[in-house]
């Protein structure tokens, strides 16, 4: 298993020096690929294998069952790195909270869309019902004209007959009348009819006055279909002039609405247009921003060199200085111990305190390697953000910041690691003194030959001051440009989202529009009033003319059973006469 460990050292010999024993500190412990959990308490175990570590460095150490050490190495770079995709996680999480947040704010204006929609649909389910229901009322009475239709028919049929029959009773009668006519100069003279010829006389006017007779029955049912009929149209008449109220107070209704939503989509639209304008005059100065901020981040990149070179030129004097004028570990070797120890022991203790200086120095020199390459690595990716569009200068600047701080933990590392360097090699130093002495040997190896350094070191940390202000200075201007592009941004993408929000409600406003437009072109109503009473309107005219012609056929029947009466009547008197 996988394990993040501090380096420790636990002294052993005289003085703490020689024949050191290494431990490791567990920290935590690999549970998956990116799941790490702390160790319980303090756990320890010895591992030789970190000897070339400095003590307090961060190894990530690989054990088995038993905690033996299978694998060790530098944690410095995976720290990095796992700090990085820590980094570039969060980022990840944010921006997928932002597209949930545009998704839930579109899918709400869905919901209002559709909801809006559907209390449309609504009422004009309930405008097709009523409908409907007049369509159904009108079937009752197209029904009830079909019915009346027939009976007129039947009864046209039976005039017919009728008028057949009065027609050749008719010519039956004026046949008789001319008859009549040539013997009537006979019967003014006083002639009289036989007895055969006035029986024939008699049947004739009985047929006469049977065939007439019936066409009471029919005038009586003809004046009843006509009545119907009247009654037909006057209710039809009612229903249209009911339906053109109704229909020209929604068309009007319609039309206002319209002509308001048209009128309100159109202020939409120049309103979106002003917004549209304003978001470009915003997106210009958020660029101008973006550019100051590009050369004063360029600056305080190279006073970041500058501060970066004076810190570390400031750092070695500072050693150097230490070195020169405080012997810092003098303390921690014990002189009365060496003097006491044996010659062979004493060279034995040397010759080991050398080996462990030239391992340190190995290491030492591996990390300065390190931090070498690391900074040409940040110099090539300045480099590149020199030539780089704004758009992925972006995304270099946050790699190269990454860098920075991977360099500045590497760099801390080193100045650990060449301390106790430094600190080694004054104890061997001590260590050789003795030794150098005790064989009888010169003690002009001990002189120290002080240079006072501190003038130099005080001048180069004035210079730092003053770099370090400018820099302060530099990047409180860099984070308020940064605060006000943040806040722009943030409102330039409110802004974006917004303008697109409303120009698809405006979109969905003028599709409401035309459809409203088209439903009031192609209404209902007056589809209905073409199909239905129109129709309608013209059967009953056509019927009601019909039975005033077949009344006027009916009065003209009447009319010649009066005539026949009448004769009958004259017949009857000649009749009576020679009595």
């Amino acid at each position: 298993m996988l394990y993040l460990a501090e380096v420790q050292r636990r002294p052993t010999g005289f003085g703490g020096l020689g024949g050191g024993r290494t431990d490791l500190k567990l920290l935590a412990c690999q549970r998956g690929e990116h799941n790490w959990a702390a160790v319980p308490g303090e756990e320890v175990i010895p591992a030789d294998e970190a000897k070339e570590f400095s003590p307090g460095a961060l190894v990530l150490v690989d054990l088995n069952n038993n905690k033996q050490v299978q694998q060790i190495q530098d944690a410095a770079r995976q720290l990095v790195k796992i700090l990085q995709n820590f980094s570039r996680s969060q980022e990840k999480s944010k921006t997928q909270w932002e597209e949930i947040e545009q998704w839930k704010a579109s899918l709400t204006f869905q919901a209002q869309e559709l909801n809006r929609r559907e209390m449309e649909l609504q009422a004009k389910e309930e405008q097709l019902e009523e409908l409907q229901a007049e369509i159904d009322k009108l079937e009752e009475q197209r029904q009830e004209i079909s019915q009346a239709q027939e009976e007129s028919q039947q009864l046209q049929e039976q005039i017919g007959q009728n008028r057949a029959e009065l027609e050749a009773a008719r010519l039956e009668l004026q046949r008789q009348q001319e008859e009549f006519e040539q013997h009537k100069g006979e019967l003014a003279q006083g002639a009289v009819l036989d007895e055969e010829q006035s029986q024939y006389i008699q049947d004739l006017l009985i047929w006469l006055t049977e065939a007439v007779t019936p066409t009471n029955f029919l005038g009586e049912k003809l004046s009843q279909s006509l009545e119907i009929v009247n009654t037909q149209q006057e209710t039809l008449e009612q229903h249209r002039q009911q339906w053109e109220n109704t229909t020209n107070t929604t068309s009007n209704t319609q039309h206002e609405e319209i002509e308001s939503l048209a009128n309100h989509v159109q202020n939409q639209w120049i309103e979106w247009r002003q917004d549209r304008e304003s978001l470009a005059q915003s997106s210009a100065e958020l660029r101008v921003q973006q550019t100051l901020l590009v050369s004063k981040q360029e600056y305080g990149q190279v006073l970041n060199a500058q501060i970066g070179t004076q810190t570390q030129l400031y750092g070695q004097l500072s050693n150097l200085v230490t070195a020169l004028e405080n012997d810092c570990t003098t303390h921690k070797v014990d002189v009365e111990a060496l003097e006491k120890m044996s010659l062979h022991e004493l060279e034995e203790l040397v010759q080991s305190l050398q080996q462990d200086l030239q391992r340190d120095m190995s290491f030492v020199k591996d990390q300065e390697e390190e931090l070498a390459l690391q900074q040409q690595e940040m110099d090539a990716l300045q480099r590149r953000i020199d030539k780089a569009s704004e758009y992925d200068r972006i995304n270099l600047d946050s790699e190269l910041s990454d860098e920075k701080d991977r360099y500045r933990m590497l760099n801390e590392s080193l100045v650990g690691s060449q301390r106790n360097l430094k600190e080694r090699q004054d104890i061997l130093s001590q260590h050789q003194a003795v030794l150098w002495r005790r064989l009888g040997n010169s003690s002009d190896r001990e002189q120290s030959n002080q240079i006072d350094m501190k003038p130099i070191l005080s001048q180069v940390e004035t210079q730092r001051q003053q770099l370090t202000e400018e820099l302060q200075k530099l990047e409180a201007e860099i984070q308020q440009i940064q605060t006000e592009i943040s806040q722009k941004e943030e409102m330039i993408n409110g802004q974006t989202q917004q303008q697109a929000v409303k120009r698809n409600e405006i979109e969905q406003l003028e599709l409401s529009l035309r459809e409203k437009q088209r439903a009031n072109t192609e209404g209902g109503s007056g589809i209905i009033y073409q199909e239905v009473i129109l129709p309608l309107e013209g059967y009953l005219e056509q019927l009601r003319q019909q039975l005033e012609e077949v009344a006027s056929g009916v009065n003209q029947v009447q009319g010649i059973g009066e005539q026949v009466a009448q004769l009958g009547q004259v017949l009857q008197s000649i009749l009576v006469q020679p009595e």
